[in-house]
């Protein structure tokens, strides 16, 4: 989503630069897409590590020129704020994707005791956001659960509602739209007839994600006489998979559910392509989930967890169902299958990945015009 972003963003601005971790084969910074890569040397690729943290802000006293905004990918500036006298009248600005406590929440929600064991972690990373939210003129938070979270307590102690702005993820729609071809390709592959209804499940398989949930659906369709109809695709990986594995021999489902496994991004598109729906099941309390837009964007149809979005615009063109009750799950699978639609984007306008950049720019704007007066 960051990427995204700031690639959107070098269309329009002077200069976007991103700072990460070490790159594998790209030690020196770089141009792509617009933007200029700057990664950390002696820094764990796509990690959060002591390096990371004095990398970061080394790099930042380093500057001779001031940038005009700070954008923080959830903790990533965390050191970088706490010497902003460097550069006081620069804006920082937090994308929140999550909090700490929407973690906790999930992992109880999820009744895992491997999840459980990690709870303390999420405790005093809880303890360190309280402490460091405060220093950020603005929290961005991409979805309507996490603002939620951020203007309810513990949270609210550290940042006043006013700071807080909801600005949903988006995606554009161009790069997701139905691929007719892709279709009938993986359909290929896969050995899938063009008859035979393809339910797609895309996504980590972790615990809170609870995939079985959609694999007792899957059971419930076979007891009704459609195990012909239907085919659940499995796409990801995870530490879940061996037991959802298990789970699908359990029940006896056998080519009714296939496991893709890992895919590369640019493939997610083509299997939405080669899905007659898509189906979350997840306990996890989550930002703005990616996949749901991107197969918006595709004309799927979407079935997910009543709540899972909150956000009445996406709840209006999806398909809400409680996940733990299969049988309902199933029904709605069912009825969304025979619509008969034409495959044209079903995506909002406001969850565009265009509306999505502007909004971002606004807010720099205005934080930028309130340090210059």
């Amino acid at each position: 989503m960051a990427w995204s972003l700031a690639a959107q963003w070098a269309g329009s601005v002077a200069e976007v630069q991103v700072v990460t971790t070490a790159i594998p084969a790209a030690a020196a910074p770089f141009t792509e897409d617009g933007v200029r890569v700057i990664p950390l040397a002696g820094t764990r690729s796509g990690d959060y590590s002591a390096a990371w943290w004095q990398g970061s802000r080394a790099y930042w006293s380093s500057l001779d020129t001031a940038p005009d905004v700070v954008l923080s990918v959830s903790a990533g500036a965390y050191r970088v704020v706490q010497d902003r006298s460097r550069h006081p009248r620069t804006p920082f600005v937090l994308q929140a994707h999550g909090t700490s406590a929407m973690e906790i929440g999930s992992k109880l929600c999820a009744h895992d005791l491997r999840s459980l064991a990690t709870a303390p972690k999420n405790v005093l990373g809880l303890l360190r956001d309280i402490a460091r939210y405060k220093d950020f003129d603005r929290i961005v938070a991409v979805g309507d659960k996490v603002a939620e979270s951020l203007t309810a307590k513990p949270q609210t102690f550290a940042v006043p509602p006013e700071r807080v702005r909801l600005i949903p993820n988006g995606v554009r729609a161009a790069d997701h739209a139905f691929d007719a071809s892709s279709r009938a390709r993986i359909r290929s592959e896969l050995g899938i007839a063009e008859h035979v209804t393809v339910v797609g499940c895309v996504g980590r398989l972790h615990v809170q994600k609870r995939v079985d949930r959609a694999l007792r659906a899957a059971a419930v369709l076979r007891d009704r006489g459609h195990a012909d109809r239907f085919v659940f695709l499995v796409v990801g990986d995870g530490p879940d998979e061996a037991r959802l594995r298990g789970v699908a021999g359990e029940l006896r489902l056998g080519e009714m559910v296939r496991f893709v496994g890992r895919i590369r991004r640019d493939d997610v598109r083509g299997f939405h392509s080669a899905a007659d729906a898509a189906l979350l099941t997840t306990a996890r309390l989550e930002g703005l989930p990616m996949t749901g837009l991107e197969a918006l964007a595709c004309g799927l149809p979407c079935v997910v967890p009543i709540g899972a979005f909150g956000t009445p615009a996406l709840e209006r063109v999806m398909h809400p169902v409680d996940p733990a009750d299969p049988g309902r799950v199933a029904d709605v699978l069912d009825a969304v299958t025979l619509d008969g639609r034409p495959r044209a984007s079903r995506l909002p306008a406001e969850f565009t990945l265009e509306h999505c950049a502007d909004s971002y720019l606004a807010t720099f704007d205005d934080l930028a015009a309130a340090a210059r007066s």
